[in-house]
This record gives C-alpha cells, structure tokens and sequence, in this order.
C-alpha cells in the first residue's frame, strides 16, 4: 500500500515562494504569452526591428513569421465559423456510471475539407469525476477529416460518475490546425442535455403490509371492487353489476354481491438529509451520492411494489405518490440535489429525528450523515432508520443502522430491510 509522507516545511515555503502571484494587476497584460501566437508575434515585433535598424534579412523572418499568423490563425477561425454542429444525447436520461454515448453532427460548408477539429466541455468517460471550476478545459475528443461540403457523425462516450444535468457548461468545437499556435473556439448552439439520475442499489426484499384493521390509509386489509375474492354480501345501491354473483343471486331470489379487497397498502415517508459530513471535500461529496443513492433504489423498491410514499429532502416536500408513474419525478428531484448538498446545515450534525414530523401517523424512513466516531470515520458510514409514529397514545417506534459504504451496501440494506419492517 502506498504510503502519503507530509511535504516539508521548507520545500512548502519555497513552493510558495515560487508560485505566487506578486502582481495580479499585470496578468491580463502578459496573459497572451500563456499561447504559442504570443510568442509568434513578440518574435515578429523583433524581426520587424531588426529589419528596420540592423539587417534586411530581418524583413525575409518577419514575413514568414506573418505568413504562418496569418495562415495558423486564418484556418482555424474558419474551421470553427464555417461548420453547423449538433450534440443530442442517445438517451435523455441514464444513470450513474451507466455508459452511454452522445451523437456529434457537423456539417461542413467548405469547399475544402476540414481537420484538426476538437470538442471540449462535455461529459466523457474519463472526465466523469467532477473538478474544479477552476481547471482549464481540456479537448475530450478529436474529430477525424470531413469532408467539403458533407455532414459527418461521431459517436462520444459518456459515463457520468456523479448525478445532474450534462453538460455543465456549453461545449465548445475547438480547432487549432495546422500550427498549433492557436486555438479557436466556438459554443455548439444545437445542445440537448442529458440527466443523469443516481445510481440503483438492487433490492430485493419484498414489502408486504397486511393486518386487520379496516381504514383509508394504515395497517390491515381494505375492501375494493377488485382484488382476492373475500366473500358474499348482499347488494347495496351503486355496486357494479359485474361484482354479482348470479348463481346465489338465483338460489336466493335477490342480488348477492361477490365482496373483494387486498392487504392495505401502509403509506411511508422518504426523509433525506443532505447536510455535510465531517471529512475532507471529496469524502462529503461521496457520502451524500450514497445517501441520493440509497434514497433512490428505496424510490425505486416502493414504486414496483406500488407502496404509496411522500419524499421529503432538507423538511420540504418534493413529491407524493400512491403510483409507479411517480418514480420518474422523484428520481428527477434527487438528480436535482447539489453535488455538495445543503452548505446551510451543519456538519453532520442533524440528526434523521430531527427532520422526521412528529404526532402524524405513518411508516417512516429517515437517511442521514453519522455523527457518531471519529470526524475521519463520519464520511464511511450512512444512518438509515426505519420507525413507524403511531397515532393516539401509542409510542414512536423505530431502529436504526449504520451502512458501511466500504462493504456490501445491498446485502446490507436487504438484510435491514428483513429485520425491521416486519418487525
């Protein structure tokens, strides 16, 4: 295992002795030497002068320095000008770490072909990590030769490591052939962006709520004009003819109606909190995708068994749903979530019983940062609690555990499930 040896101070201080900026007031006036035209043109100034004051041979240089200006900015411009670009998803929705490509169009106007052209800005495989604002872009993709006057399509893979919407910013097509010495840039107008939504953690444990009592909403088993056939009453006014049952209706000389109803669906509450945790910046942010994630396949777990459920992320309401046609948004609204969560609440500190609404009935699932161990240990470990607020006098139940996002995190959340929901 490799090992992480502390810099010494002296070799600290010399670096930022050597490393920082004096004067930030003159930066925009030598910024233009950052690129090879700079020096282009610092060395045609010289060659000008030289031509003027010392030898005419300075005049032969100063003209083919300007000849490869004029040609090494001249191509470029027009590469970038002269060609219609479109960037549409093959998927407007996938989720993390799911591999994907997106679908580059560019049409060239030219009546000569095109090389050297670039994209730079858009979300591929190796590019996944979200950086820094600050970090310059890179070039992500190089296009082959297009031809005059043709269109051509390019296929660029994208796997996004974390959840939003992509691309940040508007990528660029970029061409700096055949010199080099600059680059032009220009925004792609025809942009489609592409959501990527958490990643599902596979859970497979069944959800299964029946008891006997009869109620809108809670525990025990309801009455309804479809589901398991549950026995015979007589008929009452408004029920569906298709519900009678003819043959006792005969025997009994008077309409007999066939009663039906199935296990009472029990209404849960989805809290998660996205406050930080202890650790450095990287290790919050990781620890929050896990909580999105966890959140996420739970969406996803109550969806398929068409469990009716409330998301409620930071205490506000983002999304009710008593069907499957509700998955999508909720997934949406977590996707939505900053990468670095809330920046008003504190470090791991909120508690999951803190945001859960007390005196109302109902199952309930809080997610939440740990703040129990060490401050380096927070950002390994994620609270779940599962609890259920009776309503009356009866007591508030709930158990709690820690997943560890070094270990199996389904195994651990299928075993949760089979301990405490039944019970």
């Amino acid at each position: 295992m490799a090992m992480a040896r502390e810099v010494p101070k002296a070799t600290s201080q010399l670096s930022q002795l050597l490393t920082t900026d004096y004067c930030p007031w003159a930066n925009r006036f030598v910024y233009w030497l950052k690129e090879p035209i700079g020096w282009f043109a610092l060395a045609t100034l010289a060659s000008v002068l030289v031509g003027a004051f010392l030898s005419p041979l300075g005049w032969t240089l100063a003209t083919g320095l300007t000849a490869v200006l004029v040609f090494g900015m001249g191509f470029p411009w027009l590469a970038t000008r002269f060609v219609g670009c479109k960037l549409h998803p093959a998927c407007g929705e996938l989720h993390e770490r799911e591999p994907s490509y997106l679908q580059l169009s560019v049409r060239n106007y030219l009546p000569l072909p095109i090389m050297g052209l670039m994209v730079e800005g858009y979300l591929t495989a190796s590019s996944a990590k979200v950086e820094s604002d600050n970090n310059a872009a890179v070039p992500e993709a190089a296009l082959e030769r297009i031809p005059a006057f043709s269109t051509a399509t390019y296929r660029l893979p994208i796997s996004a490591e974390y959840r939003g919407r992509y691309p940040k910013k508007a990528p660029k097509i970029t061409c700096a052939f055949p010199f080099g010495i600059w680059t032009a840039r220009r925004e792609i107008r025809d942009l489609r962006p592409v959501t990527v939504l958490p990643l599902l953690i596979p859970i497979s444990e069944e959800l299964e709520f029946t008891g006997d009592q009869l109620a809108a909403l809670g525990i025990g088993n309801r009455t309804s004009s479809h589901g398991d056939f549950l026995g015979v009453r007589d008929f009452r006014r408004g029920d569906a003819l298709k519900n009678i049952h003819w043959a006792h209706s005969a025997r009994q000389d008077q309409f007999v109606v066939c009663e039906r109803g199935g296990p009472q669906n029990q209404s849960i509450e989805l809290q998660l909190s996205t406050s930080r945790c202890r650790g450095s910046h990287m290790e919050s942010r990781e620890n929050l995708a896990w909580r999105v994630r966890i959140a996420a396949s739970l969406v996803e777990l109550l969806s398929a068994r068409h469990l009716p459920y409330r998301l409620i992320v930071d205490g506000i309401l983002c999304g009710v749903s008593d069907s499957a046609a509700g998955r999508k948004p909720a997934l949406q609204k977590l996707a939505e979530i900053p990468l670095d969560g809330s920046s008003a609440s504190s470090h791991g500190q909120a508690s999951s019983r803190n945001f859960s609404q007390k005196g109302k009935g109902g199952c309930w699932i809080a997610i939440a940062p740990t703040s129990q161990g060490e401050s380096e240990e927070q950002s390994a470990f994620v609270n779940v609690e599962i609890g259920l607020q009776s309503r009356g006098l009866r007591q508030r139940r709930s158990m709690s555990r820690l997943i560890d996002l070094d270990d199996d995190i389904a195994g651990q959340l299928n075993h949760w499930l089979s301990e405490t929901v039944h019970a």
